[in-house]
């Protein structure tokens, strides 16, 4: 999506939304009673994620606090996972890592999360929603070329981590949360956890368990939301875009955390559950970003937001379904259009490899930004690329990096192994060759 229709998507929003935004945080917008199909009461795809209650006069229907705290607090462990590799930096303990991985409301922690010139409108995460950690949600199914689950792995991680950072010679270093076989540990804690626990949870849980969901009536006879439209929330949050995503520029949501937040309701703070964007919807916009031809940004959302509004409107379940269908390959694709990225960026590397521009830290980060993120791709059961497909990257991959210098046949044959990785990907998903070879 180019910057001008970006942006006058974004003026459409603010008007369309800015009360809404003013009257209360997250709030939602009053609707039409005219229809796309005629039905009285039915409403008509907004331009923003606002739902009113169709229970409750005056009341949001959409609610997903807890997928926001589980966003954040997998966010803030990358931060405590790089700190050990900056410049004055303290050792931490495995404890240290497992405070925010099985998080406990008693510990009542701040985010480590900044947003910019304004201050968060809410920084503990309890305050933002309660009994939410990361742990709770993890998928249990064994990584494929691991044969343990994710959790296994993470645990393993976070206490070689540790045991690096009372190394006085690593600390401050890569090296502390680099294996001695060159793997960075920080890198694959995190893009294993975003597939583990986000992208599982949004497709393998409440996409995939959508049409069991109750449509007819306030979930436990109270709620403002039916239990289908919560699920469908859920998923949402999962995704981790603002309310008024269409009003960002890929150039914005591919930046700074002072492009990446928008004050939407004017009261001088960023709310985490409206108008700050995390992970998988910031990589959208970086791979339409670097590429040609894609959309990310915005088939992912106009995915979510017609869906929602086919569950408001109680349609049929072929429409649900087909826009479930979309969210979810839309999810899936900037995944693995960022598998292809971190494969351009790991051969990039590898040519560097015994010349001066050798940068064994780069290759390591780049390398295991390929195989979380591949090791992510597992965990949604629409998914378009196979089991088989799964296991010959992985084979390709590896468990560490390489260091065969250019010119050397180990070299040559890594080279043509990774060209073959992204021959694999491109009969999966169709990608163009401009964007296999530019991403």
């Amino acid at each position: 999506m180019n910057y001008l229709t970006k942006k006058y998507q974004w003026l459409i929003v603010l008007l369309t939304v800015g009360c809404i935004f003013l009257s209360a945080c997250g709030g939602d917008e009053d609707t039409d009673d005219e229809t796309l199909d005629g039905e009285a009461g039915a409403i008509e795809i907004p331009q923003a994620y606002v739902f009113d209650s169709r229970f409750v006069e005056g009341e949001s229907s959409v609610s997903y606090s807890g997928q926001v705290v589980r966003n954040l607090l997998l966010q803030d462990l990358k931060a405590l996972t790089d700190s050990v590799g900056k410049n004055g930096a303290r050792s931490v303990s495995a404890q240290d890592m497992l405070r925010l991985y099985e998080y406990d409301d008693a510990l009542n922690l701040e985010t480590l999360t900044t947003t910019g010139a304004l201050p968060a409108l809410e920084s503990h995460y309890s305050s933002l929603s309660t009994g939410k950690n990361l742990v709770g949600k993890i998928s249990d199914e064994p990584v494929i070329g691991y044969n343990r689950p994710a959790d296994d792995l993470v645990r393993e991680w976070f206490n070689a981590i540790a045991d690096n950072s009372q190394d006085a010679d690593k600390l401050g270093t890569p090296m502390a949360y680099t294996s001695d076989a060159g793997v960075d540990m920080s890198q694959m804690i995190n893009k294993v956890l975003i597939g583990a626990v986000p992208y599982y949870q949004a497709t393998g849980v409440y996409l995939n368990g959508l049409l069991d969901r109750d449509n007819s009536e306030g979930r436990d006879g109270t709620d403002p939301y039916t239990a289908m439209e919560h699920g469908w929330d859920e998923a949402f949050g999962y995704f981790g875009a603002a309310r008024d995503y269409a009003r960002y520029t890929d150039d914005q949501l591919a930046g700074s955390v002072d492009n990446f937040t928008f004050d939407s309701n004017g009261d001088g703070s960023i709310d985490f559950k409206s108008e700050y964007n995390f992970g998988l919807s910031r990589n959208a916009a970086k791979r339409d970003k670097g590429g040609s031809g894609v959309d990310f940004t915005q088939e992912i959302f106009n995915a979510f937001l017609a869906g929602r509004t086919a569950i408001t409107n109680q349609g049929s379940v072929a429409d649900i379904s087909a826009h479930r269908q979309a969210a979810s390959e839309g999810m899936e694709k900037v995944i693995a259009a960022t598998v292809v990225h971190y494969i351009n960026d790991t051969l990039s590397d590898m040519s560097k490899l015994g010349t001066p521009d050798e940068n064994r830290a780069d290759l390591n980060k780049h390398w295991a930004e390929m195989k979380g993120y591949t090791v992510a791709l597992q965990y949604n059961p629409f998914r378009l690329i196979n089991d088989g497909q799964l296991a010959e990257l992985h084979g390709i991959m590896g468990e560490a990096p390489v260091y065969d210098e250019p010119g050397s046949n180990g070299y040559q044959t890594q080279v043509a192994n990774y060209e073959r990785a992204k021959v694999v990907l491109q009969a999966a998903y169709g990608f163009s060759n401009a964007n296999m070879q530019n991403w």
